[in-house]
């Protein structure tokens, strides 16, 4: 299905939303400081003294969803964008691939490169390396060419240095599975849409990364046809209205139950009633499990539909700070980690208390370096070698999704 004409041609709102989301992984990695010799967790969150944690415990315990966001919002692009220029043959492989490789691959190269160096002094100083594991030659050479969460990983899920990158590895292969699916004119097949995302929830299970990136992204795609399906309807402003109101009451509901837990409290009896069975670890993991899956599956999906649609009736939101937040996350998520090891390391090395890593003030600095650090990297080297190895291997030009830089819509 092609785009209706009344759609945006860029939903400034995800790119905004991606921001924020790599925001919380890194909030949520500050745990990593507190681990018994930084490999280890042994104490639960409560206990490890995290930053501000009784008002941002939220984030901390559920960043999970965060990085769900990022394979969603890439569903939802992918489908809306390259979906019908790949199946009308607009936008042969050879484009398709040369735009994704020259987006994921330099700022994965520059932070393997930086995280394979600051481990080793990591490792020189202390004696082990910081959380990720399976630092060898051999996992060096899956991250080189971004295949290290496709199973070839000695231990699943610890793939070696960026340990974040994961979801690279995993965003690349969804690319390759889904130009299969638009070239062969699959992509408005709704079943089979349904079909790859009860697959992702299996696989998750296998192999949980895998698994994850490809339930995550087909339910994006399958967002996409749901909008693209209200965009054609008449009544479109009153039907967004009805998803934005609809929205707000899930999230007042989230919010509210993870504050006073009163769905839990009425669950948990009425689990013990109906599997009488099962001691109260199965019936908990029962509910977390279901609380999960129904925060991945409607919450954020309806989300992303709410600001699309907002977008679509009421024009973008062109937040320059915003923007910029939006357009710098892929090297801010990819950033973190090196700098929370080298972060780590100046602090033995000026012979600072560990305990620095308790403070607001310390998280607060770390936020205050690595956003323009960032913002930095994307400007001046990510889109330079991007510019740079495109117009030397593109033959012809390729339609790509467009990317606002100073308010102005640029490929």
């Amino acid at each position: 299905m092609t785009p209706n004409t009344s759609s945006p041609r860029y939903f400034f709102s995800l790119d905004a939303i991606r921001g924020f989301a790599a925001l919380i992984v890194v909030l949520c990695h500050w745990q990593f400081y507190f681990y018994t010799d930084q490999t280890l967790q042994t104490k639960p969150l409560e206990e490890l003294g995290l930053p501000l944690f009784p008002f941002l415990s939220i984030f901390y315990h559920h960043a999970f969803f965060a990085v769900d966001l990022f394979f969603l919002l890439s569903g939802f692009i992918f489908f809306w964008f390259y979906a019908d220029k790949i199946a009308d043959r607009k936008t042969p492989f050879g484009n398709f691939m040369c735009y994704r490789i020259t987006r994921l691959y330099p700022v994965h190269l520059l932070t393997l490169i930086a995280i394979a160096l600051i481990q080793y002094v990591m490792f020189s100083m202390n004696g082990h390396t910081f959380i990720i594991q399976n630092n060898d030659t051999y996992h060096f050479l899956l991250n080189f060419l971004v295949i290290h969460s496709w199973g070839f990983e000695k231990t699943p899920a610890l793939n070696g240095f960026n340990g974040p990158s994961w979801s690279v590895s995993v965003e690349l292969l969804l690319y390759l599975l889904f130009f299969l699916i638009a070239w062969r004119k699959l992509h408005r097949n709704k079943g089979l849409i349904v079909a790859m995302i009860v697959a992702g929830a299996v696989i998750q299970y296998i192999y949980s990364m895998i698994g994850q990136g490809i339930y995550s992204f087909f339910l994006g795609g399958l967002t996409y046809h749901i909008y693209a399906w209200m965009v054609e309807k008449k009544k479109l402003r009153r039907i967004a209205n009805g998803v934005t109101i609809a929205a707000f009451v899930l999230w007042v509901i989230v919010v509210s139950e993870y504050a006073f837990s009163y769905i839990r409290d009425f669950s948990m009896p009425l689990l013990k009633t109906l599997l009488p069975g099962k001691d109260e670890a199965f019936h908990t993991a029962l509910f977390n499990l279901s609380r999960n899956t129904f925060f991945r599956t409607i919450i954020s999906p309806i989300t992303i539909l709410t600001l699309a649609l907002t977008e679509t009736t009421r024009g973008g939101l062109k937040i320059k700070w915003m923007l910029v937040l939006g357009n710098a996350s892929y090297a801010l998520y990819l950033l973190h980690f090196p700098l929370m090891v080298t972060f780590f390391i100046m602090v033995d090395m000026l012979g600072i208390s560990r305990e620095v890593f308790h403070s607001p003030l310390t998280l607060l600095i770390f936020y205050a370096v690595l956003i323009p650090l960032s913002i930095l990297t994307h400007y001046y080297f990510e889109l330079p070698i991007q510019e740079l190895f495109r117009k030397r291997l593109l033959r012809k030009p390729a339609p790509v999704p467009v990317t606002a830089v100073n308010n102005q819509i640029t490929t």
